[in-house]
């Protein structure tokens, strides 16, 4: 499995890729490309065609949740897919995979923090697959649908509202969702923004693919102004499931990211950078 970051918050010095406060990820497993989130703006279109990276090819797109830094990206790809469509160029239609409530509204301070293009305006461009359950996108790679919590240190507290059935309610972010490759070290468990919790995230994964050893863990860890103890306890967890690498990225502080680094294999990881992971 291959995975290349196309948008990230950090970008790694000396290369000549932008960044944004985003995510997304482009990725190559069993003969399949597979594309996780958007970014806010077309930055990872942008980054993509630097890297050689055809997104009218890709399988399937994984949207993790329903937040504008990891969707708002998609407006520009469409408006893509219909020019290459007008011009006669060669495109894929592609499966769209994400929790049903990705495409609720949701507010912040009186904000927008939501989708932009509704499930409507999409499925004219993709099919759409909408699930709470685990899809398996190949023979190795998993979307995990809608994660279980199980733990008393992540995921506490809303972010924002969402409106369900006409009604504004707290929003703790049930569509956050994830993917996990296989392979034959152990679980790569990548977390695009974590508002489960990447520990939540990491036993989830555990648990689908009935497999224990942890390789890696890769993405958004959500770990911004949390306390000490959410530090301490994240750090325990992970540090309990002995991955080879931990690539934090996206929503870390730069605090989060030293927390980690006492007692995790941290690495540094930006836009542009391939992971290869056998």
């Amino acid at each position: 499995m291959e995975l290349t970051i196309l948008v990230d918050n950090n970008t790694i010095s000396g290369s000549c890729y932008g960044g944004e406060s985003g995510l997304s990820c482009y990725l190559r497993c069993d003969g399949k490309k597979i594309l996780l989130d958007t970014g806010r703006t077309d930055m990872f279109m942008k980054n993509a065609r630097r890297l050689g990276i055809d997104l009218l090819d890709v399988d399937s797109i994984v949207i993790s949740h329903g937040h504008y830094d990891h969707t708002w990206g998609l407006q520009p790809l469409v408006q893509e897919y219909i020019e290459a469509s007008y011009e006669k160029r060669p495109w894929k239609k592609a499966k769209l995979i994400t929790h049903p409530d990705s495409f609720l509204p949701k507010e912040a301070g009186g904000k927008n923090i939501g989708m932009i293009l509704g499930e409507a305006q999409l499925q004219q461009t993709f099919d759409i697959k909408k699930t709470k359950e685990p899809v398996w996108l190949t023979k190795h790679l998993v979307f995990l649908g809608e994660i279980e919590r199980g733990n008393d240190f992540e995921a506490q507290k809303p972010l924002g509202r969402t409106l369900r059935n006409g009604v504004w309610e707290d929003d703790y972010l049930l569509d956050d969702s994830g993917i996990v490759y296989t392979s034959d070290k152990g679980l790569v468990v990548i977390t695009a923004c974590a508002h489960a919790g990447v520990c939540n995230t990491v036993e989830y994964a555990k648990k689908v693919c009935k497999e224990n050893r942890i390789h890696a863990v890769i993405g958004g860890f959500h770990l911004l102004r949390d306390k000490p103890n959410v530090f301490d306890a994240t750090a325990a967890y992970l540090k309990d499931c002995a991955p080879e690498f931990v690539y934090p990225c996206h929503c870390v502080s730069l605090n989060g990211k030293l927390w980690l680094a006492h007692s995790l294999p941290v690495k540094e990881i930006g836009v542009g950078q391939k992971l290869v992971f056998m």
